[in-house]
């Protein structure tokens, strides 16, 4: 098991803190089964309070965007089986495990739309329906904006960090942006220009574009599960 990192600032809420821990960029339950054993999986130090917090969302975003992958999909493979586990009371490891999956499922079953009830807006691109169903035999899963963008800004300190060993901080700030493939033409043409890419195959991608003027200036494209698509950029607002 790794050392501690020690005292230091923390790469999320920037704050020196006496106790640091190492916080996974990406959770080590988002790698797919499909993920080599020889992978290093990414690393920061993190104070406990901004792991906590990270942690619960992460865990809320792993079941609600499970549920929606495709099983079969080699990028994907065994994370719908872990959110599925994640709601099923039976996997409970005590009385009290058992009652929280159980709330879980039945607040999720309860925020999901049928058919006509799903909206026409507020669809995250690419999530759209993949398996030709009719309408009516539809079913959406909420998950929450802001909780992505956090999981966005969360990546792009940890790539920054890992690459460059540097924090984000004012006054550059992140910008997170839900494009769709159209939407995202610019940065993707950037990227294919200039970025650089971070792979933990087969999984997760991500590329990235830093302009040489100052080093921070940035554009994002992470890609995890071959669905979820997140674009960044890092900029001064002045600019």
């Amino acid at each position: 098991m790794a050392k501690p990192p020690g005292p230091g600032r923390c790469v999320h809420c920037l704050k020196s803190r006496q106790t640091r821990t190492w916080d996974h960029v990406l959770p080590k339950g988002w790698y797919p089964d499909s993920t080599p054993e020889n992978i290093k999986k990414w690393q920061i130090p993190s104070c406990i309070k901004c792991n906590r917090e990270y942690g619960k969302l992460e865990d809320e975003l792993l079941v609600r965007i499970g549920l929606c992958l495709d099983p079969e999909d080699l990028k994907a493979a065994g994370v719908s089986e872990k959110a599925i586990r994640a709601i099923n009371p039976r996997f409970g490891k005590s009385s009290k495990d058992t009652r929280r999956r159980q709330a879980k499922r039945e607040k999720i079953l309860r925020e999901s739309m049928l058919g006509p009830d799903i909206p026409d807006h507020g669809i995250y691109p690419g999530f759209d329906e993949a398996w030709g169903r009719p309408r009516d035999q539809q079913l959406a899963i909420p998950f929450r904006a802001e909780h992505i963008r956090r999981l966005t800004e969360k990546i792009v300190r940890g790539i920054f960090f890992i690459e460059d060993n540097m924090l984000i901080e004012p006054p550059f700030n992140i910008e997170f942006y839900a494009l769709s493939e159209s939407g995202a033409e610019p940065i993707k043409n950037l990227l294919d220009r200039f970025g650089k890419e971070y792979v933990r195959e087969p999984g997760i991608v991500v590329r990235r574009a830093v302009a040489p003027e100052d080093a921070t200036s940035s554009v994002f494209e992470i890609a995890i599960w071959g669905r979820l698509k997140m674009f960044a950029a890092v900029n001064r607002p002045d600019a």
